[in-house]
């Protein structure tokens, strides 16, 4: 008889208050049954995580694929154009050759190079030389591959070479990158720089250079710092991507 009246007032409660209600009637049951247990309730509160999940958790998702999808495109053609700029470092496809870069960067910083190679500097093909100033200081120095234009001069305090090497060389970069171009039948100059080996403390030194051909054979050389003469050249098939 108790269990009528509660099933009668449950069931008014729920005419009157709709779902709500019937959650509290439920409740009040005491647990009399499997159907007194608090269900409505906890369907109500499903009913509200979906709705929060449609406006919320799925717009910010749909926000996110959105985002990654605008960054991966953008990562993509920072790649495209990394790759065609490590591309051209390795084949020496620049616009602007060794010599006319020597020439800017001495334009730039008078005094002398002990280091100019082709390099890609953020996605972007560069000469990137050293040079030891007039001023007495070191400079680095980078030229845009493609136009010749000075895109770095900076005073380098952290490089810490004897500058007395660089005061004894007799030939100067421009000197050996075309030593090292005739060496190798006209091939491509991508790298030149002023090596220490001194000895006993005299101020000497080497130059060692890197060339590519057009059959993409890379040749390194070895090059003595009075001379110009080659000391040694080995050569190696480049990677036929």
């Amino acid at each position: 008889m108790k269990r009528k009246v509660i099933i009668a007032t449950v069931t008014a409660a729920a005419l009157v208050g709709g779902g709500t209600a019937t959650a509290f009637g439920v409740a009040g049951s005491g647990g009399d049954s499997a159907e007194g247990k608090p269900a409505s309730s906890s369907q109500s509160h499903t009913r509200s995580a979906g709705h929060d999940d449609d406006l919320g958790d799925g717009h910010d998702d749909d926000r996110g694929d959105r985002h990654d999808r605008a960054a991966d495109g953008k990562d993509g053609e920072d790649g495209k154009d990394g790759d065609r700029a490590d591309k051209a470092e390795d084949t020496g496809a620049a616009d602007v050759s060794f010599a006319r870069a020597a020439q800017s960067v001495l334009e730039e910083v008078p005094g002398s190079i002990t280091e100019l190679e082709l390099d890609t500097d953020h996605n972007t093909l560069v000469w990137e030389a050293d040079v030891l100033g007039k001023d007495g200081k070191w400079h680095e120095v980078k030229i845009d591959a493609a136009k010749g234009d000075v895109v770095t001069n900076r005073v380098d305090t952290h490089k810490d070479d004897d500058r007395s090497v660089a005061r004894a060389a007799k030939l100067d970069a421009a000197e050996v990158g075309k030593k090292a171009a005739d060496a190798t039948k006209g091939a491509t100059v991508t790298s030149v720089s002023l090596e220490d080996d001194a000895d006993d403390g005299a101020a000497k030194g080497h130059w060692e250079a890197e060339t590519v051909d057009k059959q993409g054979t890379e040749h390194e050389l070895v090059l003595d710092g009075a001379s110009g003469k080659v000391l040694d050249h080995e050569s190696d098939q480049g990677d036929d991507d």
